[in-house]
């Protein structure tokens, strides 16, 4: 029993499935998104069309990794709670809070020092929009896409499906860097790849010390509405 117990502890020590299944399930989403036109650069982000465009894409975006990542766990007869959906202990979901904030204030003066080094780096997608937005029902649905739909979408996909196989062929140290890596790889340009790298490790790990998605999605949620937040603040002086 013991044996079983420690066997089913997230992240999997032997994973369903591998590394190459995982990037096929990416590539397969890619494949869709693109003659969607949901990988092209949204635009007039300013303006209440561009705004409805944008949530109704990253809505859209992550009913498609969330279904796409049911249907191949039912493939490798599997469950959501391979991939870390499990019940977390209350101090590890105060961790997830607390690391959110590290994030955003460590990120972030990362972030700003790079920019003063290297040039400032053409504004993301996500924050055109918060810019963009004009009503109060606007930020809180941008909040909730990104400070829900959003991490829980990422954090199964490069938390919970792409480290446990890079974590049994490389080790948990390689592993949480490699994941780290593909993680600020797929989101954005070279001024924003350390950052991001960073908050990989960051989100990583967290998830390796908790045996829980759950912290890493509340660390990576806390992290975006606050980010979010700061911005619509700034917006308003």
């Amino acid at each position: 029993m013991e044996k079983l117990k420690n066997e089913a502890k997230v992240p999997l020590k032997n994973p369903r499935w591998n590394i190459w299944q995982g990037l096929f399930l990416l590539l397969l989403i890619l494949l869709i998104e693109l003659p969607l036109g949901w990988l092209n650069s949204p635009q007039k982000l300013d303006q209440m069309q561009g705004f409805l465009h944008f949530l109704a894409v990253g809505i859209g975006e992550a009913v498609l990794y969330l279904f796409l990542l049911r249907l191949f766990m039912n493939l490798m007869h599997g469950s959501f709670r391979d991939l870390g959906f499990v019940r977390p202990k209350s101090k590890y979901v105060l961790l997830g809070f607390l690391m959110g904030i590290f994030l955003f204030l460590t990120i972030g003066l990362m972030g700003n020092f790079l920019s003063n080094l290297l040039g400032t780096p053409a504004p993301q997608s996500f924050t055109l929009t918060v810019i963009g937005s004009n009503y109060s029902w606007q930020m809180l649905l941008l909040m909730f896409l990104g400070g829900v739909l959003a991490p829980i979408k990422e954090e199964a996909f490069f938390r919970g499906l792409i480290y446990p196989p890079l974590r049994q062929m490389l080790g948990r140290g390689k592993g949480i860097l490699l994941s780290a890596g593909f993680f600020a790889v797929l989101h954005s340009d070279l001024i924003r790849f350390l950052p991001l790298f960073v908050g990989g490790i960051i989100l990583t790990w967290l998830y390796e010390k908790t045996s829980s998605i759950w912290p890493s999605i509340i660390a990576h949620g806390t992290w975006n509405i606050l980010m979010a937040l700061a911005l619509w603040i700034q917006k308003l002086e």
